[in-house]
C-alpha cells in the first residue's frame, strides 16, 4: 500500500520539485510558440512544431514506462529525464530559423517523455486512492504558483531587454536551464522501496495486453483519441493569433499565460475536494466538452483583452481536466502496470495530436491557396476544432466510475459553498468581536484620561 511505501508527510520533495520544475517551464514554455512565429514560422511549420513535440513527447513513454515498471523504481527516470530536458533549453540561444527551433524542441520532448510515466507511477504509489484528488490538487497548485511567478518575471525581463531575439530570450533560457536542473536534483532526497513488478514487458506492448487489461481503460483511450485529435488542431494557430492578429507585446503574452494559471489555482481547490467525494466522471465530461469555447473565442478575437477572457475560461476547464483525468487514470490502471498503462494512454493520444496538429497547421495554408483571404482560414480551422472538441467531449459520457462515490457534484458544491459561508460568518463575527473589544478598551482609556484630567483640575 502507498502508506507502507511513503507517509504523506514525506511529500515535501514532490511539492518542491513541481514548484521548481514549473518555474523552469513557466519561464520559457509560454513563449516557445511565440518565438517560432517571431522567427517567421508559417502555419504549416507551427503544425510541425506542435505535432512533433506531441508525438515524441508521448510515443516513447511506453518503453520508458516498461523500463520503470520492470526496475520497480521511478526516481532514476525522473532524474535522468529532468536533467536532459533542462540542458536542452540552452541550444535555443543559437537558433536563427523556425526549423532549428522545431528540431531542438522535438528532441527535448523526447527527453521529457522519460519523466511522465515514472512521475505518474510514483505519485500513484505514494498517495492512496481516497486522497489522490486532494493531494494532486495541492501539488498542482504548488506547481502553478511557481509557473505564474516565472512567466510574469520572464515577460517583464524580455520587455525591458528588447534587442535581437537571441538577446531578448537569453535570461529566460539560462534560468529555465538552471531551475530545471535544481528541480531534478531535489528528487535525490526521495527514498523509494524497490517494488517487484509483474507488469508488462516489451512483448506485452506489442500484443496490446496493456490495452486489453481493462474495459474502462479501453473506453478512456478510444474517446480521448477523438477528442485529442480535434483539440490539437487549434494548437499551432494560437501563437499566430497572439503575434499577428492581436499583436500582443511580451508582457501581454505573459498575462495571457498567467491568467489561466491563476484561475486554475482557485479552481483546483474546489476540484480536488469534489472529485474525491463525488467521483471523476461528471467533471471529466464537463471539462472535456466545455473546452470548445477556447478556439471559438480565438476565432473571434480582435483584441488581446478577448484572449484574456478566453484564458479565464480555459483556466477553469483546464484545472478540472488536469486533476480529474490524472486521478481517473490512477484509478483504472493496476499499480504494477501503471507506468506502462499511462504511457500507453499518452502514446495513443500523442499519435492523435500529431495528426491533429499537423492537419491544423496545413488547413489554413490550403484554404489560403484556395482563395480564402485575411483571417478567414484561421477562423475556419478554429471552428472545426471547436466543433470537434464539443463532440469529442460528449463522448466521455461513455466512461464509468470504477468504484461508487458517496456524494454528487451538486451536493459537494453546495457543501463547499455552505462551509465557506459559515467560515466567512465566523470570521466576520471574530472581526466584530475584536472591534467591540477595541471599542471597550478605547472607552476605558478615555475614561482614564478624563479621570486624570479632573484630578489635575482639582489640584
Amino acid at each position: 500500500m502507498a502508506s507502507e511505501e511513503e507517509s504523506l508527510s514525506s511529500l515535501k520533495p514532490f511539492y518542491v520539485r513541481q514548484i521548481l520544475s514549473n518555474f523552469s517551464h513557466g519561464i520559457i514554455d509560454p513563449y516557445v510558440s511565440v518565438y517560432a512565429v517571431q522567427l517567421g514560422a508559417s502555419s504549416t511549420e507551427m503544425g510541425w512544431l506542435r505535432s512533433l513535440t506531441n508525438l515524441l513527447g508521448n510515443v516513447m513513454q511506453v518503453p520508458w514506462g516498461i523500463v520503470s515498471d520492470k526496475l520497480g523504481r521511478y526516481v532514476p527516470a525522473i532524474l535522468v529525464g529532468g536533467v536532459l530536458s533542462a540542458v536542452l533549453w540552452l541550444p535555443l540561444l543559437f537558433v536563427t530559423t523556425p526549423s532549428q527551433l522545431i528540431a531542438i524542441i522535438a528532441i527535448q520532448a523526447f527527453a521529457t517523455s522519460i519523466v511522465a510515466p515514472a512521475w505518474a507511477s510514483l505519485i500513484g504509489r505514494v498517495i492512496p486512492r481516497f486522497r489522490r484528488g486532494a493531494v494532486t490538487s495541492r501539488i498542482n497548485i504548488a506547481a502553478s504558483l511557481g509557473s505564474v511567478g516565472a512567466t510574469l518575471f520572464s515577460g517583464y525581463v524580455m520587455t525591458i531587454m528588447g534587442g535581437s531575439l537571441s538577446h531578448m530570450y537569453m535570461v529566460p533560457i539560462v534560468l529555465a536551464t538552471l531551475f530545471g536542473l535544481i528541480s531534478s536534483m531535489v528528487m535525490i532526497k526521495v527514498r523509494e522501496k524497490k517494488q517487484v513488478s509483474t507488469g508488462l514487458g516489451a512483448s506485452s506492448w506489442i500484443d496490446l495486453k496493456v490495452f486489453r487489461s481493462s474495459v474502462d481503460f479501453q473506453t478512456l483511450c478510444r474517446v480521448s483519441i477523438i477528442h485529442s485529435f480535434f483539440m490539437s488542431m487549434a494548437w499551432p494557430l494560437f501563437a499566430i493569433t497572439i503575434v499577428r492578429v492581436v499583436k500582443a507585446d511580451m508582457m501581454e503574452i505573459a498575462y495571457i499565460s498567467v491568467i489561466s494559471s491563476v484561475v486554475a489555482i482557485f479552481a483546483r481547490r474546489l476540484v480536488g475536494r469534489i472529485t474525491d467525494y463525488a467521483g471523476r466522471r461528471v467533471l471529466l465530461i464537463l471539462s472535456r466538452a466545455g473546452i470548445f469555447i477556447y478556439p471559438a473565442m480565438y476565432a473571434l478575437a480582435t483584441s488581446v483583452h478577448h484572449l484574456f477572457l478566453a484564458d479565464i475560461i480555459v483556466g477553469i476547464f483546464g484545472a478540472i481536466s488536469d486533476i480529474v483525468l490524472f486521478a481517473y487514470q490512477l484509478d483504472i490502471t493496476p499499480e504494477d502496470q501503471r507506468g506502462t498503462g499511462i504511457a500507453f494512454y499518452n502514446t495513443v493520444n500523442g499519435v492523435a495530436t500529431f495528426f491533429g496538429s499537423l492537419l491544423g497547421g496545413y488547413i489554413p495554408s490550403m484554404l489560403t491557396w484556395a482563395g480564402f483571404e485575411g483571417r478567414l482560414p484561421l477562423q475556419l480551422t478554429y471552428a472545426i476544432s471547436a466543433a470537434g472538441r464539443l463532440g469529442g467531449g460528449l463522448l466521455f459520457l461513455k466512461i464509468r466510475e470504477p468504484v461508487p462515490y458517496p456524494s454528487t457534484v451538486k451536493r459537494e458544491l453546495a457543501r463547499i459553498v455552505s462551509e465557506d459561508l459559515e467560515r466567512t460568518r465566523e470570521q466576520l463575527k471574530q472581526i466584530e468581536m475584536r472591534g467591540e473589544m477595541a471599542d471597550r478598551e478605547l472607552q476605558k482609556d478615555l475614561e482614564r484620561i478624563d479621570g486624570m484630567t479632573k484630578k489635575k483640575e482639582e489640584k
